[in-house]
C-alpha cells in the first residue's frame, strides 16, 4: 500500500509540473481563403507567430488529426474527389488513398485509449444533424457509427477516451462514442462563420487542456481554450495572420522509457441477475513503452472515477490475466480506470464503464407505422421489445409495458399495454403526416423513447391534384420516400437547392441522391388520391437533372401503388423517360386508364397512389422533381337530346332547340337530334318524341 501511494504521488508531481508549463507546439494546416495551403506550427500560448513547414498540392485540406507526431488529413481535389493522406512535421506528404465522392469529415480526433481515429460529418440519413464515425488509418475508409442530436463543427478526445463536440451554435457537448448520445457541458459564446463547416479542436493530452481553432465571423482563425466542466471559452489569440486553419494537432506520446504499457482487454461485467456486483478483468502488460519486456513485479491501481475510490493491487506480474470483483451501493453507471505502475512511471490509464444493477428499458426496435390494408383511415403500429437495459444493464423483462404517443397532436393513444402492436383508429379528419413515439417502461422506471417512421394518411385527394414542391408545408410533407433498393441513397427533400438553377429563393425540390454502385430504384409516393373505374388520367412531372459535367442523364418511370411499399406496385408504361437538360425544368406526361376490377359497379371510386421512380444508371448525377400533377381526362359523356346541357332531356330542351331552329342556326351539332346533318324543325319533333317517351 505504501509503495503504491508513493508511486502515485511521484506521478502526480510529474503531471503538475507538466501542467505548469502549458506551452506546447501545435500544428495545423491552412486552407481557403489562402492560395497555397501548407502545414504550420505555432505556440499554444502565443499563436501570433507561425512557421510554415511545407505544402501539399494533391488536395486542399478540410480536416485532420495528429497521431503521435504525424498529421492525418482529409482533402478535396479540383474534381471534388476526397483524398486521405498523412503529413509529417517537415511538411512531407504521403498519399494513402483516393476515396472518391464521399462525405467530407468536418473534423477528426484520435482516441489513444482504443487507437481509433474518429471523425464528424453531416449525417447521411438525418437532415440537420451530424454523425460520428471511424477512419481506417491504413486505407482511409470511413464508417459511420451513430448520429448525434446536434449539428456539430468539431470534435476532440481526451487521454481517457472521452469525446467532446462543439455545436454550430457554440455549445460544448460530452459524447458517448458507442451510441452518439450527448449531454451539454455549457455554452462557449463563440460565433462561427456560418457557411464554413470546418473547425478544429484538440486536447493537450498531457495537461488535459482543450484547444479550439475557430474560424469566426471576422474571417480570422482564433485559438481558444475551452473549460470541459463549464464550456467557457478563453481567448488565446489569432493564429498568424488569421488564415483559416484546420486539423489542429498537438503531438503526444502516451509514455516512454521503461514505464509499463497499459493493460489490455479491460472489461467490466455486471452481475447477470441484476445484483449490485460486477467484475473487472484485464491482461497485464508484457512490455514497457520502449518495447522491451517488462522485468519484475509492478503494481496496479484501480480507480472508481464515479466515487473516487482507489483500489491498489500489489505484486502483479507481466501477462497475467487478472479479475477483481466488487460491490456497489446502488444501481447506476460506473466508470473505472486501470493503471500499471513501476518505479519508472505509470502507464496510460485504461478506462472502462458500465451499468451495474437493474436498468430501465432500452428503446424498442423496428418501430414501424403502416397503412391498414383492410380498413381505410387506420394506422397500424408494430415494434420489437427491448432485450437490454437503456445503459446496457440488467433488464427486468417480466414487467415491460408500453405507452404510445401520437406526435402530431402530442396525444397519448395507448398506455401500459403489453402487446408490441397497436392500431390508431381515431385519425385526424384531414390529410396528415403522422409519426409516433413508443416508450418502453418497467418496474425500474421509464426507458428510452423510439420514434416510428412518418406515415401519410387521411381523406383521399380529388383530381385534378397538383403537388408543387416549392414548400414542405404545402405539398412536400404529403409525399413518402421509399428506398426500394435499400442502398441508403433515397430521394430527399431540399429547400433552396443552393439557388443552383436560378429558380428563386426558398424553392423546394425532391431530389434523388446518386449512388456510384447501384442502379436507382427509388420512389416518391403520393398521398391517397381518389380514382374512378373506367376513367382516363394524365400524370405530369416537371423535372430537371443536376449535372455540371453535362453528359449524364437521368431516367424515371411512373408507378401505381396500393400503399407505401412495393406490394402491389405496378409501372405505368414500358420505357422510362430520359432527362438530359441540366438546369432546365421540363414536363413529362403519361396517360393511363383505370380498369374495372370486376367487383361492384363498373364506375366505382376508390383511393390509390401514384409514384415517381428514379431508375437511373449508377454513377449519374441527381434527378430534381419540381412538381407532379394528376388530372382526369375522361371525355365528357353527351346525352342525346340534352340541348341545354343540364344533364336531363325535358321540355326545356324542346324550347331551347326551337329557339335554335327559329334563329336559323346550324352550328350546334349537338342539337342535330335526328342526325340528318341539319338543325331544323324535324329535330324539334324528334326531341318531342324523346321527351314524351321519358
Amino acid at each position: 500500500m505504501k509503495k503504491i501511494n508513493q508511486l502515485v504521488l511521484v506521478m502526480s508531481l510529474v503531471i503538475i509540473s507538466t501542467s505548469a508549463s502549458a506551452q506546447k507546439t501545435a500544428y495545423g494546416f491552412t486552407m481557403m481563403p489562402c492560395t497555397t495551403p501548407s502545414m504550420i506550427s505555432f505556440s499554444t500560448d502565443d499563436p501570433s507567430t507561425v512557421t510554415r513547414l511545407g505544402t501539399y498540392s494533391k488536395a486542399e485540406p478540410r480536416s485532420g488529426a495528429i497521431v503521435g507526431s504525424t498529421l492525418y488529413m482529409m482533402g478535396i481535389d479540383d474534381d471534388f474527389n476526397m483524398w486521405f493522406y498523412s503529413i509529417t512535421p517537415d511538411g512531407e506528404g504521403e498519399t494513402i488513398k483516393k476515396l472518391g465522392d464521399v462525405t467530407c469529415p468536418g473534423d477528426m480526433a484520435y482516441d489513444y485509449t482504443t487507437n481509433t481515429m474518429y471523425f464528424i460529418a453531416n449525417s447521411e440519413d438525418v437532415d440537420g444533424v451530424s454523425a460520428i464515425g471511424t477512419v481506417n488509418l491504413e486505407n482511409g475508409k470511413t464508417t459511420f457509427t451513430s448520429n448525434l442530436a446536434y449539428y456539430c463543427k468539431a470534435i476532440a478526445i481526451d487521454a481517457r477516451g472521452q469525446m467532446y463536440a462543439l455545436t454550430n451554435s457554440g455549445i460544448l457537448l460530452r459524447i458517448n462514442k458507442s451510441n452518439g448520445e450527448s449531454s451539454q457541458v455549457g455554452v462557449t459564446g463563440i460565433n462561427f462563420a456560418s457557411w464554413w463547416n470546418f473547425q478544429s479542436m484538440e486536447f493537450d493530452h498531457e495537461t488535459g487542456t482543450l484547444y479550439l481553432a475557430a474560424w469566426g465571423n471576422d474571417e480570422k482563425t482564433t485559438l481558444y481554450t475551452l473549460d470541459t466542466t463549464t464550456g467557457k471559452a478563453t481567448r488565446v489569440g489569432v493564429i498568424g495572420d488569421g488564415t483559416h486553419v484546420v486539423a489542429l494537432g498537438i503531438p503526444f506520446e502516451p509514455a516512454s522509457g521503461s514505464a509499463p504499457e497499459r493493460v489490455s482487454d479491460l472489461t467490466l461485467t455486471a452481475d447477470e441477475s441484476g445484483a449490485l456486483r460486477a467484475t473487472l478483468s484485464w491482461i497485464n502488460p508484457v512490455n514497457d513503452y520502449s518495447g522491451a519486456p517488462l522485468e519484475g513485479e509492478f503494481n496496479i491501481e484501480i480507480v472508481n472515477t464515479t466515487t473516487s475510490e482507489k483500489i491498489p493491487l500489489e505484486h502483479c506480474v507481466p501477462g497475467e490475466t487478472v479479475s477483481y470483483t466488487f460491490d456497489v451501493s446502488e444501481a447506476g453507471l460506473y466508470s473505472f480506470t486501470v493503471t500499471a505502475v513501476n518505479e519508472s512511471g505509470a502507464s496510460l490509464e485504461q478506462p472502462v464503464e458500465g451499468w451495474i444493477g437493474h436498468d430501465v428499458p432500452a428503446a424498442v426496435t423496428s418501430a414501424r407505422a403502416t397503412l391498414n390494408r383492410s380498413q381505410l383511415l387506420v394506422n397500424d403500429l408494430s415494434w420489437e421489445a427491448p432485450t437490454t437495459g437503456a445503459h446496457g444493464g440488467y433488464l427486468d423483462k417480466s414487467t415491460l409495458k408500453y405507452d404510445v404517443v401520437r406526435l402530431n397532436d402530442d396525444r397519448l393513444i395507448a398506455e401500459d399495454i403489453t402487446a408490441t402492436n397497436f392500431s390508431d383508429i381515431k385519425l385526424i379528419d384531414e390529410l396528415t403526416r403522422y409519426s409516433y413515439q413508443i416508450v418502453a417502461k418497467n418496474a425500474d422506471g421509464i426507458g428510452e423513447p423510439a420514434k416510428s417512421n412518418d406515415l401519410v394518411n387521411g381523406p383521399a385527394e380529388e383530381c385534378p391534384y397538383v403537388a408543387p414542391f416549392n414548400s414542405w408545408e404545402e405539398s412536400g410533407q404529403y409525399w413518402t420516400v421509399l428506398d426500394a433498393n435499400e442502398d441508403g441513397y433515397p430521394f430527399v427533400w431540399y429547400k433552396d437547392f443552393m439557388n443552383m438553377f436560378g429558380q428563386g429563393e426558398n424553392k423546394g425540390f425532391y431530389i434523388y441522391q446518386k449512388n456510384e454502385v447501384f442502379y436507382a430504384l427509388d420512389f416518391i409516393i403520393s398521398p391517397p388520391i381518389e380514382f374512378q373505374e373506367g376513367h382516363e388520367y394524365k400524370i405530369t412531372a416537371n423535372v430537371s437533372n443536376d449535372d455540371i459535367a453535362g453528359y449524364r442523364e437521368e431516367k424515371f418511370l411512373f408507378y401505381t401503388f396500393s400503399g407505401y411499399d412495393m406490394n402491389g406496385a405496378v409501372p405505368l408504361g414500358n420505357e422510362p423517360f430520359v432527362v438530359k437538360h441540366p438546369g432546365e425544368f421540363r414536363d413529362y406526361s403519361l396517360t393511363f386508364k383505370v380498369e374495372d376490377d370486376g367487383y361492384g359497379n363498373d364506375d366505382e371510386k376508390f383511393p390509390s397512389f401514384i409514384a415517381l421512380c428514379c431508375c437511373s444508371h449508377y454513377d449519374m448525377g441527381m434527378l430534381l422533381v419540381n412538381s407532379i400533377s394528376i388530372e382526369d381526362i375522361t371525355p365528357e359523356t353527351v346525352l342525346e337530346g340534352d340541348v341545354n346541357h343540364d344533364g336531363e332531356v325535358n321540355i326545356a330542351d324542346v324550347n331551347a332547340l326551337l329557339d335554335i331552329v327559329l334563329a336559323g342556326s346550324s352550328e350546334n351539332d349537338r342539337a342535330d337530334v335526328n342526325h340528318d346533318g341539319e338543325v331544323n324543325i324535324a329535330d324539334v319533333n324528334s326531341l318531342i318524341d324523346i321527351v314524351l317517351s321519358k
